[in-house]
């Protein structure tokens, strides 16, 4: 047996109030968070959903589900509860209390997968950022885990000074600093669009997984890191988009990190230099998995992050990706629920000709 397998449960809990007026897709809920446990390597043993007429304000769940649980997870071996809704530091402490059982949040295993997924030192900036800002206000009541994500924090706290003090200054700092050097990271990268400025500026923005890497590559011929996972791409890729041999036009296009229902708001506060690239793009292209059941959900979450990080204001086109796994009842259903409809698939190289026409006559009706 593999000693290293991280083993999980899975929670789920809503308000009969909230469940009455919205009607939260459960099992869609619970898959994602699986799917996300699974990209972080936590293996999930079971998976439970609880409606309740109030959220208990000690242990989230209630102490009675909880000692069920954590009976349950005693026979199973399983370390983790892993809970889709966010926790409070003392609700946390609560849960863990006389028991070796650790309590994570749909955010910290997200944190988890980009800390995998961060090679450049910007990346890892970023991570660490969004990671201690999402710690700090629940330091109180919470086990000290500042070193989970490391990032060279190495100051001395004062005689006698107590330990949550110590770790709130230390994280304080350590933000101040990071904030720093993405600052001038940031202004770097902002000089060199500025250089571009008279390029026509595409990106290419979508939910995690639609393949959004795959038809960067396509796009323009070159080589970016491709995996079946979520997350796959943190950093942006920057290239010369190939149109045809004799595009009237130069244009550069833009690989982006994949959005996420609920992508956690410090994510997307550190990943603003990476986002930049998707603000100041001229034209966006919403790549959607057109074999995913859920794609309007998870279209409707991609266009209010990008509401959110306010470039909905730019011109954008939807393209579904992944057609060539559709039956003829599936794409008409498309055609006739969107607008000019791009079907392809990016990794069996369909319709892409077509894509880059659309995206050059664009290109030329914006620049007139």
């Amino acid at each position: 047996m593999n000693n290293n397998i991280k083993k999980a449960y899975i929670i789920f809990v809503v308000d009969s109030k909230q469940n009455r007026y919205s009607k939260p897709n459960i099992d869609k809920i619970l898959d994602e968070l699986s799917m996300l446990c699974d990209t972080a390597n936590y293996k999930v043993i079971n998976r439970f959903s609880y409606i309740q007429q109030k959220i208990d304000a000690s242990t989230y769940i209630g102490k009675g589900k909880l000692e069920e649980i954590k009976l349950m997870a005693i026979n199973d071996n399983v370390e983790y509860l892993i809970f889709d809704n966010e926790l409070s530091g003392s609700q946390v402490s609560s849960i863990e209390t006389d028991s070796n059982i650790k309590a994570l949040t749909r955010t910290e295993i997200i944190l988890e997968i980009f800390a995998m997924r961060a090679k450049t030192n910007i990346a890892k900036m970023q991570v660490e950022l969004a990671f201690l800002e999402f710690q700090y206000p629940r330091l109180k009541g919470k086990r000290t885990n500042l070193s989970q994500i490391k990032g060279g924090i190495g100051l001395r706290g004062g005689a006698g000074e107590k330990q949550l003090e110590y770790d709130r200054r230390r994280a304080r700092e350590r933000i101040h600093k990071l904030k720093m050097q993405l600052k001038k990271q940031e202004n770097s990268a902002s000089t060199a669009r500025k250089g571009r400025s008279s390029v026509f500026r595409v990106a290419i923005v979508g939910y995690t997984n639609a393949g959004k890497s795959t038809l960067f590559n396509l796009l323009c011929k070159e080589k970016v890191y491709v995996e079946d996972k979520l997350f796959a791409t943190l950093d942006t890729h920057t290239r010369k988009l190939y149109l045809s041999n004799d595009a009237p036009v130069e244009a550069i296009i833009s690989d982006t990190v994949g959005f996420i229902d609920r992508l956690p708001h410090t994510l997307i506060a550190s990943f603003k230099s990476t986002l930049s690239e998707v603000i100041e793009a001229d034209l966006l292209i919403h790549l959607v998995d057109a074999s995913d059941e859920h794609l309007n959900d998870k279209i409707i979450n991609v266009e209010s992050t990008i509401k959110e990080i306010e470039a909905h204001n730019i011109k954008r086109i939807i393209v579904f990706n992944k057609s060539d796994s559709l039956d003829k009842v599936e794409i008409n259903k498309i055609k006739t629920s969107f607008d000019d409809v791009i079907l392809i698939s990016a990794k069996n190289n369909i319709n892409i000709d077509e894509l880059r026409k659309r995206i050059l006559n664009i290109i030329l009706d914006l620049s007139e």
